[in-house]
Order: C-alpha cells, then sequence, then structure tokens
C-alpha cells in the first residue's frame, strides 16, 4: 500500500511552490528538558504528533493539511496544579496560490485550535493565521516575507515574518521562516544527514481555574539525522533553551499574575517520521 502512495504524494508536490528539501506525512517528536540549578531551569517534557500532506490542484497551487497534537508537562514537583500539564489539538490548512507562471506566489494558512489544560474545548479556542508572499529568485532559491497573527489569551499576538528555501548545492540546505525556525542541513550520506536548527516558540492554554499560562522557549540545537530505510528517518537533537519565559495571567491582557522565572537550560529530543524528500 506504501508503494503504492508514494507516486501518488510525490505526484502532488509543486517543486517550485513546496521548496524544502522534504516533507513528512508523518512525524513524532519528544523533548525532554533537564533542570539546572545555577541557572533556575524547570525541567518539563514537549510531545508532538503531527503530518504534512500536501495535494495538488489544477492551477499548479498547492493544498498542505496539518494536522497535530502537542503536549507540554513541565515539572512542579508535588504540586500538580501549580504548573500544570497542558495540551494542543489542531488543524492547520494551507493553500499555496501562483501569482504568475515563474515568480510569486502566496501562502495562506489558517490554525484553528485548541489549547488548554486537560485538552478541554471549552473556553479554549484559538484562531490563527499566516500570511506569505513567496518570490522564487531561482529554481533552487525562495524568499518569503509575511505575517503571523494569533488570537492568543494573553491578547492578539502579531509577528512579521522572513524566511528562505534555499538549495544551496546538492549537500546542503538552508530553510525556514523567522522568527519560528530556520534550519541548515548538510547530506553526510545517504543515510545520515546532519546541521543545525532554531525554533522560537510562543504559546498560551487556558487553564481550568480560569486564568492562562503563557510558554516562551528560544531553542538553539544540532542535529543528525538517521535513514535506515529510503523513508523513514531517526532524530537525536541536543540543544540549549534560552530568554525562557513562563507566565500566568486572567483576560485578554499582559497584566501577568506571575512570572515563574523559567530558567535556561539543556534538552534532548528524539523524533522519528516517515520522510519523502523532493
Amino acid at each position: 500500500m506504501i508503494k503504492n502512495l508514494l507516486p501518488l504524494i510525490l505526484s502532488l508536490i509543486g517543486i517550485k511552490t513546496f521548496s524544502q528539501p522534504y516533507v513528512d506525512p508523518f512525524n513524532i517528536r519528544y523533548t525532554n528538558a533537564f533542570e539546572n540549578k545555577h541557572k533556575n531551569a524547570t525541567p518539563f517534557t514537549h510531545t508532538y504528533i503531527g503530518s504534512d500532506l500536501p495535494l495538488r490542484l489544477k492551477n499548479r497551487g498547492l493544498i498542505v493539511f496539518s494536522p497535530f497534537y502537542e503536549n507540554w508537562n513541565i515539572d512542579s514537583a508535588e504540586n500538580k496544579n501549580y504548573l500544570p500539564s497542558v495540551s494542543s489539538i489542531a488543524l492547520a490548512i494551507s493553500a499555496v496560490i501562483p501569482l504568475d507562471k515563474n515568480h510569486w506566489s502566496l501562502t495562506a494558512t489558517a490554525i484553528p485550535r485548541f489549547n488548554s489544560e486537560g485538552l478541554k474545548l471549552q473556553n479554549s479556542f484559538q484562531m490563527g493565521g499566516v500570511l506569505l508572499a513567496n518570490y522564487i529568485k531561482k529554481t533552487n532559491l525562495t524568499y518569503k516575507f509575511g505575517l503571523f497573527v494569533n488570537n492568543d489569551f494573553f491578547g492578539v499576538f502579531v509577528m512579521p515574518l522572513a524566511g528562505i528555501d534555499w538549495r544551496i548545492d546538492e549537500r546542503n540546505n538552508l530553510f525556514g521562516v523567522l522568527p519560528g525556525r530556520l534550519t541548515y542541513e548538510h547530506k553526510l550520506s545517504n543515510h545520515f544527514y546532519a546541521g543545525g536548527t532554531f525554533r522560537a516558540i510562543t504559546n498560551s492554554y487556558k487553564l481550568s481555574n480560569g486564568s492562562y499560562i503563557r510558554i516562551d522557549d528560544n531553542q538553539l540545537s544540532a542535529y543528525l539525522d538517521y535513514y535506515p530505510a529510503k523513508h523513514v528517518v531517526f532524530t537525536l537533537e541536543p540543544g540549549y533553551g534560552i530568554m525562557r519565559k513562563l507566565r500566568t495571567g486572567y483576560g485578554h491582557n499582559k497584566d501577568y499574575l506571575q512570572d515563574l522565572q523559567w530558567g535556561d537550560g539543556l534538552f534532548i529530543k528524539l523524533s522519528a517520521a516517515y520522510r519523502i524528500r523532493l
């Protein structure tokens, strides 16, 4: 069945408009962050399960369905009500629309999701979106400019975006959209890839007591990808979280009640994916 699906998925991906070096129809990641008493870092675990499913349109455009689930479990010792486990469930839908035959396309993404303690659906809905203009300078180089907007529990969160998809040569790629993520990838062999990644994370979650918790993390990491088979990849990714913030509040405002001093510290991320390289 998988062999029958591969030609279909590959035929649905437009190289010019979806120019990162791979697509993951299935991806699972587990992060374990360690305690750092010197930096006052609070240990936590983070689990992510997601998928990117592209469909080619007749006008050379794409529709990409990206459902995902994630969970943050931040250590609060014996008091689980102090920092409870919080989760997200979402269905991001992106449309990539060509604006001309050679250079310009537009990516519009809607991100409806529920963010809460215990995945409670009541009063936990958020709506976000991304609008990106993509300029294809060359077949191996695309620039991206746009805006991210999300209706967080602390207020409307707006962030300008700038990105790149650059196939530098046969062994090197640079891709991502900042401030969200930027990745450098180097091919060591057919079975091994290595590189570095920066991720910036901002999320807010509704708690059972009516308040919200806001999580900010900035992650710098190195990674090693191992492909035991053509479309299966396992990743080892150690890194360091910097400028972390963990805050709570009430209502649609940034009058935070608590700054929990979530310190910087080390983490290790383990991932597995079914991956199709382009």
